[in-house]
């Protein structure tokens, strides 16, 4: 394998991608209405609120904030919440996140002191070059504010372990060739943020296990919800279960994870997995009829149908969900593979004892929906 030198088709593919680095302005994200939700009362943001019955995190966020976009909220209050954002009760006093990323009542805490970087080997300063990609907001994107909130978690967490690593990181639009060229080949160290697979599991889909058999994984970076996205007329919109999708064409970008339905129990050959490039293609399809549903993550779901004035048309089922780990990817065969993952490693750990995570992802989010 290469030692992390890029040969010359290696060095064109990044000039190419490079070029081709989108620079459009986020237009104002809106919201993928669920299907019989609650919409809860009385609440507005940089305020506490209290659950009431048939409350919802999706159905607060978008009476506060004008979206159903949650995480903001899950992530101010993982405390009480825990893991899973479905798990409110009613009684349970929720802080909801101000317009500058701060909370409600609360002082600037004192930062903790990080922890300790380790220290580079004999072998020469670690330098470690991590790829990503745009098209998905609000986690990573060139044209936002320090590339999108998962791209400033693992700066946060780079300048946490410095001096004693470097990190660059590089946009490269073409997410396909992350993992199956440029990481391969040495042009980079790693990759983000992609979902953690869970190698364990009985049923893997084939791009999964292909992920398990090559690749590392650092320590989680930040959780996500996965879910499918259907017609609102359709009956697949209240399914409560994954085998309703079988026989179905379900839409899955090239590059991401098929997840949901495969947790389910359902295999690939049970599923038909349309694959486009461009994300946005699956919600025209999927209103137009050639498609049945979408999996992705909430977030970037919301923006996409927001943008393209499908909200009316597009539901989210909310009897399916899934969640999930973004991390950083690195290349089994790296040389340097095991040295590289504990820096990142140690640096996540930092940012979060710190508490310059949550820093990072309120005023992330805050930027985010201010657009």
């Amino acid at each position: 394998m290469p030692t992390g030198a890029r040969g010359p088709q290696v060095v064109q593919l990044v000039q190419r991608y490079e070029k081709q680095m989108k620079t459009t302005q986020l237009s104002m994200a809106a919201a993928i209405t669920f299907a019989a939700a609650t919409a809860a009362s009385a609440q507005e943001a940089c305020t506490s609120y209290t659950v009431q019955p048939g409350d919802s995190l999706s159905a607060i966020a978008r009476t506060a904030y004008g979206n159903i976009s949650f995480q903001q909220v899950w992530d101010a209050n993982r405390t009480q919440i825990g893991s899973n954002p479905n798990s409110i009760s009613v009684g349970m006093t929720l802080r909801l996140p101000c317009a500058d990323g701060s909370l409600p009542g609360e002082s600037p805490a004192v930062a903790a002191a990080p922890a300790p970087a380790p220290v580079a080997p004999a072998s020469g300063p670690l330098n470690i070059r991590l790829v990503t990609g745009s098209d998905y907001p609000p986690f990573t994107e060139e044209s936002m504010e320090g590339g999108g909130v998962f791209t400033q978690l693992v700066r946060a967490a780079a300048d946490a372990v410095a001096p004693q690593a470097q990190t660059s990181v590089t946009f490269v639009n073409d997410w396909g060739s992350h993992m199956d060229v440029l990481l391969p080949s040495g042009a980079f160290d790693g990759t983000f943020p992609w979902v953690l697979p869970d190698c364990e599991a009985a049923s893997l889909t084939d791009d999964m296990q292909a992920r398990c058999d090559n690749y590392l994984f650092a320590d989680p970076v930040y959780e996500i919800v996965t879910g499918l996205v259907t017609r609102a007329d359709d009956v697949l919109a209240t399914a409560a279960s994954a085998d309703a999708f079988r026989g179905k064409r379900v839409c899955v970008p090239e590059g991401y994870a098929a997840i949901l339905l495969a947790g389910g129990g359902l295999t690939e050959s049970d599923v038909t997995y349309v694959r486009p490039t461009n994300p946005s293609a699956c919600f025209t399809e999927l209103a137009a009829g050639n498609l049945d549903a979408v999996e992705m993550e909430l977030s970037q779901a919301a923006d996409i149908v927001g943008k393209l004035g499908l909200t009316d048309q597009i539901t989210v089922n909310d009897q399916l969900t899934s969640i999930s780990v973004l991390t950083v990817y690195v290349h089994k065969e790296n040389p340097r593979a095991d040295e590289i993952l504990s820096t990142i490693n140690s640096g996540i750990e930092a940012i979060r004892q710190n508490g310059k995570w949550f820093e990072v992802v309120q005023a992330g989010f805050a930027a985010y929906y201010a657009q």
